[in-house]
Order: structure tokens, then C-alpha cells, then sequence
């Protein structure tokens, strides 16, 4: 689960500091990359199949769009990991508590709190 008071208290102790509220907003910003990514990936496979496409254009163009989904992933969890230690640094619980790694199945736990936290900021916003 990722706690959004830590996120929220690592913005409002960097308020003043527009180098630091910008590497928040990257790493938050990846958590979106990330969301955006499956969310391509899983409409293209609606879209298209063996009977629509070739089956070499489908394979490729898989293959591109799992590599992208994956390399957000990737990227994400690096900034899981810098959210963490800046939240170490200021002495806030972490953002995400379990294990960062790339490693099964700590990258799919991860997967799951982070898509679950991009939900809810869209569930909540303002109307």
C-alpha cells in the first residue's frame, strides 16, 4: 500500500525547495507513466489479434509495448525507492513499506499499490 500522508508530508516540507518538489513530482509522474502504460498496452489487445493484424506485426508491436510497460516499471520502482529515502531523510513512515525490488513478486506487490494509489487520486479529485 502506498501511504499518501508520507507523500503528502514529503511535499509540504519541500514546499520552498522547487529542485526538491520537482523530483517528487517525477517520481510521482512515474507511477502515471506506469498506469498509462498497461492501460495501452491492455486496449491494443482489445483492438487487435491474429485476425486483424499479421502475426509478425502483432508479436512486434507486443513486444514493443511489454518492453515499454516494462521499463516504467522499472523506473517506478527506482523512484519508490528514492520517495523512501527522502521520507527516511525528513522521518516520515515510507511511502511503500514492503519490499522495493525488481525481484518476483515483489515488483507485481508493488505494481498493485501503486495502480490502486493512481485510482484512488483520480477517484478523489476535484470535481
Amino acid at each position: 500500500m502506498i501511504c499518501a500522508d508520507s507523500i503528502q508530508e514529503l511535499i509540504s516540507k519541500n514546499r520552498e525547495d522547487a529542485e526538491m518538489l520537482k523530483l517528487i513530482e517525477n517520481c510521482l509522474m512515474s507511477f502515471y507513466d506506469y498506469h498509462t502504460r498497461i492501460f495501452k498496452m491492455e486496449i491494443w489487445l482489445k483492438l487487435h489479434d491474429y485476425r486483424n493484424t499479421s502475426k509478425e506485426d502483432f508479436q512486434t508491436t507486443y513486444t514493443e509495448l511489454d518492453k515499454s510497460r516494462s521499463i516504467c516499471h522499472n523506473a517506478l520502482i527506482k523512484n519508490l525507492s528514492i520517495l523512501n529515502r527522502l521520507c527516511q531523510q525528513h522521518h516520515l513512515p515510507l511511502v511503500y513499506g514492503g519490499v522495493v525490488s525488481e525481484e518476483r513478486p515483489h515488483r507485481i506487490e508493488i505494481a498493485d499499490a501503486v495502480l490502486s494509489y493512481v485510482e484512488d487520486i483520480v477517484k478523489q479529485r476535484q470535481k
